[in-house]
């Protein structure tokens, strides 16, 4: 195939993808290509694409917390959140990480909004009881589907901050990773990305495994193969294929990671399907 012929084939994907949602999660410490992450946005958002953005910053929050002489703890690689770490979390996230984001994406041809699940309710949630001793932490109980058509059909590109409201107006923090696959699910996206600082899921011997069925994922887990802050971002991609085709852990780190794993040009992670081929 010459490169002529490769071009044109991409140009036709991306163009297949139009009308089509795709969810992509970032985390705070994975865009070392502030550029290229919004060449791939924008070129989605020009093809007809529907990007909902969703991003972490847990780094960030156990960076301020070690600044104000309080120790970050974790239990199966979620946040323990006790108040004051509540009010932290919803300063760093809610606030610098969303607009420093909401900003670069707006200074090229994107209209991205920032959002909390508080805002029009886009997701309601209940606390979490497993494991125990979570503190202010949730889990999502419905994803405002309505919030997000609007959005869509006004041009903007939602940018989200994984925070959750119950029906009585309590603030909870929800992992990222949850978070992003349960509107992948909800919104029955065509792709789901979750973008990370690892190479992709790694077999016992760290070699990168470039497809996984939901099967072999659960078994990885239960062996202690997939283990610590990959859980949660297995579970996500697992959570999301009851309503997307392909979920995938994306090597963020690599420059326009989004296209070429969309393309598949390179892939530069691990896919997950329901089932084998």
């Amino acid at each position: 195939m010459t490169a002529f012929q490769e071009v044109v084939n991409c140009i036709y994907a991306l163009h297949e993808l139009a009308g089509e949602v795709v969810v992509i999660k970032i985390g705070g410490n994975v865009l070392p290509h502030h550029e290229a992450f919004c060449e791939d946005i924008e070129s989605l958002v020009h093809a007809g694409v529907l990007p909902v953005i969703v991003h972490g910053g847990g780094k960030a929050v156990t960076d301020w917390e070690q600044t104000l002489g309080r120790e970050a703890s974790f239990v199966q690689g979620l946040r323990v959140t006790d108040a004051d770490a509540l009010e932290l979390v919803q300063m760093v996230l809610a606030g610098k990480i969303n607009s420093d984001l909401v900003a670069m994406l707006n200074a090229r041809t994107i209209k991205a909004i920032g959002l909390t699940g508080a805002d029009g309710e886009l997701l309601l949630a209940k606390p979490r009881k497993k494991p125990a001793g979570l503190g202010f932490v949730g889990e999502v109980k419905k994803v405002n589907i309505s919030t997000f058509v609007t959005l869509g059909e006004g041009g903007f590109v939602p940018v989200i901050a994984p925070l959750g409201v119950t029906e009585e107006g309590q603030l909870l923090n929800i992992n990222a990773d949850t978070v992003a696959g349960d509107i992948a699910k909800a919104l029955s996206a065509r792709h789901f990305l979750l973008l990370t600082d690892v190479p992709g899921v790694q077999d016992k011997d760290g070699k990168v495994l470039p497809d996984l069925t939901a099967a072999k994922a659960r078994q990885f887990m239960r062996n202690g193969t997939i283990s610590g802050g990959m859980i949660p971002k297995v579970t996500a991609c697992l959570d999301a294929l009851e309503g997307t085709p392909t979920a995938h852990i994306v090597d963020g780190r690599e420059p326009h990671a989004i296209l070429r794993q969309l393309l598949t040009l390179e892939p530069v992670g691990t896919e997950f399907r329901a089932k084998g081929r």
